[in-house]
């Protein structure tokens, strides 16, 4: 059951795959070569067989090796042919949805052959000296600051909290505590981790109290937007900067981006300049508001929700609930 499951995915993503590799003007199947299949008024010939394999991605060609490989590739190329004949046939090919669809596809194509022609990254190299030297520049990216893992429990009132941090004060399990208690559910289950976060990740109120503690310490009842907390730190890390082979590879990599998009801003320079472009600023504004009155308002973050927040490239980033 599974093997036969395995085929007809196989097939599936073969069918897809082949679609993708035609080209995207009508079926224009070449007539060179001796005839495989015969579909109507066209010919599968070998010519085209030919092709299609060399269309194939390593990974999908190695399916079709050997001889009945090959006949598994010419069954799925006529499937795909009978099902394009087909939606010609019922007109999908001039439905309004399609015909967009296929225009959009089009002028993306156009442009991004456009870019490729014209736009050399190819030629674009970064060197592990350029790289020492953007890294010794900018030392302050690569500093990862103080952290703190914390636990915690919110409560509604102050009244709530007071009389947590009693019990827990007097040797009340914190983890049972905070899964019995705490309104932040999405933490309530874990004991209430908030994994590892840096100054100003929290509210400032949370971020004051917790920084103050040292490991192991229970605070007393803080109010933040969310409610009462009662919080416990449970480990540390010290601020440290990262050092240069451990961030090599993302800033080779961010470099070069920064050189493809100069070279990319060049040449669109160089092309703009030919057309007659205006923008109505005031029109961009109004429409901004609309968007802006139409979109639901966000909720608010929970205590840890910018625990998570990824540094600019290309500093490491570091995931805080390790």
């Amino acid at each position: 059951m599974k093997k036969q499951l395995l085929l007809v995915f196989v097939a599936g993503v073969f069918l897809i795959t082949l679609a993708c590799a035609k080209s995207q003007e009508d079926n224009v199947l070449k007539k060179g070569g001796t005839p495989i299949v015969k579909l109507g008024q066209e010919t599968i010939t070998s010519e085209q067989l030919q092709d299609e394999l060399t269309k194939l991605p390593p990974n999908v060609k190695a399916m079709f090796a050997g001889k009945d490989g090959l006949k598994r590739l010419v069954e799925e190329i006529k499937k795909r042919e009978v099902l394009y004949l087909e939606a010609k046939k019922v007109g999908l090919d001039k439905d309004p949805d399609f015909v967009k669809k296929m225009a959009d596809f089009r002028k993306i194509n156009l442009i991004n052959a456009l870019i490729q022609k014209n736009v050399q990254t190819t030629s674009i190299k970064v060197t592990p000296e350029d790289a020492k030297k953007y890294y010794d520049d900018n030392q302050k990216e690569f500093v990862m600051p103080a952290q703190v893992r914390a636990v915690h429990i919110l409560v509604k009132t102050e009244k709530e909290a007071q009389d947590i941090y009693n019990k827990l004060k007097k040797g009340g399990d914190f983890a049972a505590t905070a899964k019995s208690a705490s309104m932040d559910t999405a933490t309530a289950e874990k004991g209430g981790d908030l994994g590892f976060f840096a100054r100003g990740q929290m509210e400032p109120s949370f971020d004051d109290a917790v920084f103050k503690l040292k490991k192991g310490e229970l605070s007393s009842p803080v109010k933040t937007s969310f409610g009462y907390h009662i919080i416990k730190v449970v480990d540390t890390k010290e601020a440290k900067t990262t050092d240069f082979e451990g961030v090599k590879p993302m800033i080779i990599q961010y470099l070069t981006g920064e050189k493809q998009k100069k070279a990319f801003d060049t040449y669109y320079s160089s092309v703009e300049k030919n057309y007659s472009v205006q923008i109505d600023n005031k029109a961009v504004e109004d429409f901004a508001s609309k968007q802006t009155a139409l979109a639901p308002a966000g909720a608010p973050q929970a205590p840890g929700a910018g625990a998570q927040d990824a540094p600019k490239p290309p500093a490491p980033a570091e995931n805080p609930h390790k």
